[in-house]
Parts: structure tokens; C-alpha cells; sequence
């Protein structure tokens, strides 16, 4: 993907520097990278030269729970995990070898490490974090690492970067590592198995011991993630397309269940978003949840396919807003870190109920919701781990909804909101409305519809930036003003977007918004120039696929009575902007978010309305698929499904006539099968009727 601070790995970049023990999946800013670990030929003296080797892809194998490489040093390395461990192969060219630990070598800047010998074959250590994409985040990373031969040689270095050799345990600040050094056996492998965690070594160690084969048998590890992966892409079967197609669907669809992390050890203890250690009763403990990139896509598809693990992760929130006093926005390593905007966990635990993952509170979760959504706080944004918390809040505690007061008062946050920096006012009223529509459709769900009557309410305050003058969604000012000039090419008042595409962001109102944009024709008209790049930027007036902003716009038409130009547009992003490739994403992954927006078109479906059960429909890109959810088996038929055959002819749901464009998950309940007829050229009869669009909510 394009980003500029990929997570570990870059393609086109030949040089390695070590192999983390933790990682996120295509986020946009330089993330963990724990303890990257190094193996060596001969050992250096000072850090950071002769830390690193180059490679080349030729010599590289990659498949999910395995990686293989032989690094220009002539050193072979072969990794595979567990849930909570990894296990490494090294197979060096001479009967001796080095393995650099350098704790202190993060991807961000570490506040404390700590390394140590522990045994004659065994280390252990911590690394804390200080920081994630500009915000606060202090996850400490434990770790236990145990060799299939004893330690030869030991020697370290600090802040200064000189090793020193003989030392029998360091404790370093700001930087630090250890150099080991082992004698081989004639095969000259080095084997290593190491315990995380987030809690203690003594917890690391206790994920070793369950997780990690009882020998040193790698090979055996690398099958049972191999099998463990294939149950989980098996959930969606596909049939037919290119081999390029079926990769990079795949592919997509292994992005798409990477996160939510596990964040519980093995005896159920994590680092509560308190501080404090906790344990998780009856259900896994699940952390990085990047909730304003994944609540489109990501969450609907985790909930259908997993809904266990969609509702622990909800039970997460939940129990994490008991311990910290708010639901987290975007929890890193057990820690919030406060960045993006807009309150997103309601969208996410609106979006799993609807989409069958309800093995949680939603008692609890309604009222964590509602607590957020009406609670205005003072103090700091957030309090992170290294500073007290005033007026009253608890550690790890932030404000959920920044601007709160302003939106109460005036249904919107303004421009010049003047008690503290919010990134992005316009888009952030906008992020709550659609958060408050979530909260109340949850609560109508769930059987609080009075409950959740004043959110609904205030799902509407998405017209409160519409300006008349001008038919764009805008930022306005205290006084009521729309400030001019005002460019809508330009973020003012947006985030990673602009007026330009923020106007089409009212999912659960399409209708509404049609009618401000002066009806279904010039609608339509308006959404083709937009529609004209599909790859643009965040500094233009078209679509932008490649981020969340955009993501739903070419499902818009279904609602205009045009689907056949939702068909074609969703074909068109499909076949254009992914690829099999080192640079096959249009944009940064998020932690599956964009992935899942490819796995969800592919499949001709999409939960376009944020937090309601249903889904959007275009056409599949395979002749055959099948889906096992947690309410069934799906099986979607397009006999001569290609690339160029994207139009809808005709469909039917267990062999009736189906001319909805709008299918509920519902719907998917028992085995089910859709069969589409598929033509080169559109049918603009079908699915265009009032009654064949989808849902459109303009009071909530």
C-alpha cells in the first residue's frame, strides 16, 4: 500500500533490520515493532552498524502464519506463531551464530527497556512504548525467550550504542539491546520460541508453556497456523474469475481477520485500560481496535463470519469503558490513544449486533454508549499513563465526544470551537450524528427504543452544515455563519477529506441529502463527476476510495433508482485499484478496513448503512461463492460472472424473483442461495422501483 510508514515492511526496500514480535496490519503510522531481533554472522561493536542485511524477494516465501527468508549474510530464517508466541528457525553458515535483541529498537520511541539473562538458555525483557500517530499510547511489551542451545556469550549496550561484553544484566533507558552469541550443532540451527505479553514475564512465560510445542518442532507449529488460517478464509469460498482475482480476493480476506489483536494471556489476565491487571471471565480480551477506520467494513464482516470474536471484541469496549470511564475510540496495545475523530464505538457495536455477533451486555453497552454521547467533560483529552488525571478521571480515560457541549447546544462543533484543538469540527459533527443514529437504532434493537429516541433525534444534525447557498455540507461557525470564502477542495474543517467528498457522508439520510442536492437527477449527475476518478485525493473533487470518507459512495445510486451505475462503478474500483501486487491497495489498509470494503464488493454486497442490518447489493465479481456465516450458508450463483459483465439482469433469492437492491441479514438465516444473471450491458428496469431501494432513516 502507499503509506509512508508501512508496518515493518516495506517491498521495495532490500535491507532488514530485525523481526518484531509485534506489528499492526497497514496502519498509517509507525506502530510496535517490539523488540526486533537480529541474526548475525559475527558480532559489532557499535550500534546501529552491522545490524542489518540485505535480502532479495526471490529468496523470500510469505503465507499467512509462516515467513521465510535468506538474508545476504547467508543466514536462513524461518518464523511462525501462536496466538501469544512466536517460534523462529535460524540456520547460520558457520557453527557459530549471534542473535541481536534490540529491545530498545521499536518502531517508536521507547520510554524504558529492559533486558536480562534469566537461565543458561533463556532471556527476558520488557520494552514500553511513548506514542502512536501523534497521541499518547504506553503499552509495555513482555517478553520470555528460551533456545534449543545455551547462551555462549553474552554482551550489551545503552543509550550510547557501545557493547560491552560480560555483562550478566543491563537496565537501559531511551535505547538498549543484548548481543548473544551460541555455539551450534553440526546442522548450524539456532531455534528460539518466544512468549508476549502485555502483563508480566511471568505471564509471558505461562503463554510459552501452553502455547509453544513442548520440543522444538517449528515445522509442526507453521502447519497448525496453517490450518487455523485456512478455517478462517474457508468461511468464503470462491469459484471461478482469474487467478489474479482469486489472490487478491484472498488475500483481502486474510487482511480483513488479521485484527482486533488479542490482548488477554492464556490465564485470562490483561493490562486493563485502568492500568491495573484484570481478568477477562468467560471471554478473549481483544485490543488494537481502530474503530473510525473499521466500523464501515472490517466489523460487519468479522461479526458474520466470527461472531464470537466480533462480540468478545465488543465485550472489550464495553468492560474497558467500565474500567477507564469511556468507551475507547482507538485502543492501542490495551492503551487508548485518542486519535481520529468522531465517536466510533457505538458504530462498531451497533454494526456487530446487526450483523449477528450478540454474545455481549447490551445493557452495559447501551449504557456506555449513552454515557458518552451525553456526558460533557472537562480536562485533557486524554490522560495517558505518565501523567495524573485531573477533575476526577481515571487513568486512561479521555474525552469520548471532544465538542460535546457545542453539539448539544447548537447540533453542531463549530469551526472556531474555543475550548480545545478538535481535528476536523465539520467532520466530527457529522461522525457524531451518524454515531447517535448507531446508538438509537442499537437501542430499537435491543428493545430500549424510548431509551434511544433522543439519539435518533439527533441523527439529523447532519443538516445543520448543509448550506443552501452553495449545496455542500460545510463547516459553520459559532455565530451560525458558514465562514467565506471557503474552499471545497481544501481539509478545512475535515479530516483525510474535503467538503467536496464529506457532502456525500449521511449513509443513514441518502434520501434527505438527495432532496437538498435538488432532487434523484441532479444527484445522480453530481455523484458522476465525483465518480469520475475513483483514486483521487483528499485535496479533489472526486471519490477517494482509498480512504474511509469515500467508502460508500458508489452504493449511493441504489437509492436514486440507478443501480446498474452503482454496478458498474463497484466494478470498476474492483478491477482497477486492487491488485495482486507489492502496491496493490489504493491506500493504507487500516487494519483491514480496506480490505474489507474489496472483500464486500467482490461479493456484490455491502453493509452501507453503518449500525442497521442489511445490505446494499451490486453484483459479484465470481460465478460462484459461498459464504458460512454464524446464521447459515449463502451461496451466490452468476454463471459467466467477468469483469465485463457487471449489470444485473435479473435476481432471485431461493429461485424467486428478487428485485431489491437492499437484502437483510436476515436473509442469510439457514441455507440461502442468490443467483444473479449477469449481462455486458444494463438492465435499467431492474431494481429501480421506490419500493426496490434501500433504507433510508430521516428521523433516526
Amino acid at each position: 500500500a502507499r503509506t509512508a510508514s508501512p508496518g515493518g515492511y516495506r517491498y521495495d526496500d532490500p535491507t532488514v533490520r530485525g523481526f518484531a514480535l509485534t506489528r499492526l496490519s497497514g496502519a498509517g503510522c509507525a506502530n510496535l515493532g517490539a523488540v526486533p531481533i537480529m541474526p548475525l554472522r559475527r558480532p559489532f561493536q557499535q550500534y546501529p552498524v552491522g545490524l542489518t542485511a540485505r535480502f532479495t524477494h526471490e529468496r523470500e516465501q510469505a503465507s499467512p502464519g509462516r515467513y521465510k527468508v535468506r538474508l545476504s549474510t547467508g543466514i536462513d530464517v524461518d518464523l511462525t506463531a501462536t496466538k501469544r508466541t512466536g517460534f523462529a528457525t535460524f540456520r547460520f553458515p558457520r557453527r557459530t551464530g549471534f542473535l541481536a535483541f534490540d529491545v530498545g529498537g521499536g518502531a517508536t520511541d521507547q520510554s524504558s527497556v529492559s533486558v536480562a539473562v534469566t537461565g543458561p538458555a533463556e532471556i527476558q525483557g520488557s520494552a514500553t512504548d511513548e506514542s502512536f500517530c501523534g497521541g499518547p499510547a504506553s503499552p509495555t511489551t513482555h517478553f520470555v525467550a528460551r533456545f534449543d542451545r545455551p547462551i555462549a556469550s553474552f554482551a550489551s549496550w545503552g543509550d550510547d550504542g557501545l557493547v560491552q561484553d560480560g555483562v550478566a544484566a543491563r537496565q537501559t533507558i531511551n535505547g538498549g539491546g543484548a548481543l548473544l552469541g551460541f555455539r551450534l550443532p553440526p546442522g548450524r540451527t539456532l531455534r528460539v520460541k518466544i512468549g508476549v505479553s502485555y502483563v508480566s514475564t511471568a505471564n509471558a512465560d505461562l503463554n510459552l508453556g501452553a502455547e509453544s510445542s513442548r520440543g522444538w518442532n517449528g515445522a509442526a507449529l507453521a502447519e497448525r497456523a496453517r490450518s487455523a488460517w485456512n478455517r478462517a478464509l474457508g468461511r468464503i469460498r470462491v469459484e471461478g474469475g482469474s487467478a489474479a482475482q482469486r489472490r487478491t480476493f484472498t488475500t483481502a480476506l486474510y487482511h480483513s481477520l488479521i485484527h482486533p489483536s488479542i490482548a488477554s494471556d492464556v490465564n485470562g489476565q490483561y493490562r486493563g485500560r485502568d492500568g491495573a491487571v484484570q481478568t477477562a471471565k468467560g471471554y478473549t480480551r481483544y485490543t488494537n481496535i481502530s474503530g473510525w477506520d473499521t466500523y464501515r467494513t472490517q466489523m460487519p464482516l468479522l461479526a458474520l463470519l466470527q461472531p464470537r470474536v466480533a462480540s468478545d471484541v465488543v465485550r472489550s469496549l464495553v468492560e474497558g469503558a467500565e474500567e477507564s470511564g469511556s468507551l475507547a475510540k482507538w485502543e492501542l496495545a490495551g492503551t487508548e490513544t485518542g486519535i481520529m475523530v468522531g465517536d466510533p464505538a457505538p458504530l462498531l457495536i451497533a454494526g456487530a449486533w446487526a450483523f449477528g455477533a450478540r454474545r455481549f451486555d447490551a445493557g452495559a453497552a447501551f449504557a456506555a454508549m449513552a454515557r458518552a454521547a451525553t456526558t460533557v467533560k472537562p480536562g485533557p483529552f486524554v490522560y495517558p499513563s505518565h501523567t495524573t488525571p485531573v477533575d476526577g478521571g481515571k487513568w486512561g480515560e479521555f474525552v469520548g465526544r471532544p465538542g460535546l457541549d457545542d453539539y448539544l447546544a447548537r447540533g453542531y462543533v463549530p469551526l472556531d470551537h474555543g475550548t480545545g484543538f478538535i481535528w476536523g469540527p465539520a467532520a466530527t459533527t457529522l461522525e457524531y450524528a451518524l454515531a447517535d443514529f448507531a446508538i438509537g437504532r442499537f437501542a430499537r434493537a435491543t428493545g430500549r427504543a424510548g431509551a434511544g429516541a433522543p439519539f435518533a433525534r439527533r441523527s439529523t444534525n447532519w443538516r445543520r452544515l448543509f448550506n443552501p447557498a452553495t449545496r455542500y455540507l460545510e463547516p459553520r461557525l459559532a455565530s451560525g455563519a458558514f465562514p467565506t470564502p471557503f474552499s471545497h477542495l481544501l481539509e478545512n474543517g475535515f479530516v483525510e477529506g474535503n467538503s467536496t467528498q464529506y457532502t456525500w457522508f449521511v449513509p443513514h439520510d441518502v434520501l434527505g441529502l438527495s432532496r437538498l442536492l435538488g432532487g434523484e437527477g441532479a444527484t445522480r449527475a453530481r455523484l458522476d463527476r465525483f465518480h469520475a476518478d475513483l483514486d483521487a485525493s483528499n485535496l479533489s473533487p472526486y471519490a477517494w476510495l482509498g480512504n474511509e470518507p469515500s467508502f460508500g459512495t458508489p452504493w449511493l445510486y441504489l437509492w436514486l433508482g440507478a443501480p446498474w451505475r452503482t454496478q458498474a462503478v463497484v466494478r470498476r474500483a474492483v478491477d482497477t485499484l486492487f491488485r495482486p501486487l507489492p502496491a496493490g491497495l489504493p491506500g493504507d489498509d487500516d487494519l483491514g478496513a480496506l480490505s474489507a470494503w474489496y472483500v464486500w464488493s467482490a461479493l456484490g454486497l455491502y453493509p452501507a448503512v453503518p449500525g442497521v442490518n442489511g445490505m446494499a447489493i451490486a453484483s459479484p465479481l465470481f460465478p460462484s461463492v459461498t459464504i458460512t456465516s454464524g446464521l447459515g450458508q449463502l451461496r451466490i450463483e452468476a454463471p459467466g460472472a467477468r469483469s465485463d459483465r457487471p449489470f444485473v439482469h435479473d435476481l432471485r433469492l431461493d429461485g424467486r424473483p428478487y428485485g431489491s437492491t437492499w437484502l437483510p441479514v436476515s436473509a442469510l438465516r439457514g441455507d440461502r442461495t442468490l443467483r444473479f444473471d449477469l449481462r455486458p450491458v444494463p438492465q435499467k428496469g431492474w431494481g429501480t422501483s421506490k419500493a426496490a431501494r434501500p433504507p433510508s432513516f430521516p428521523r433516526g
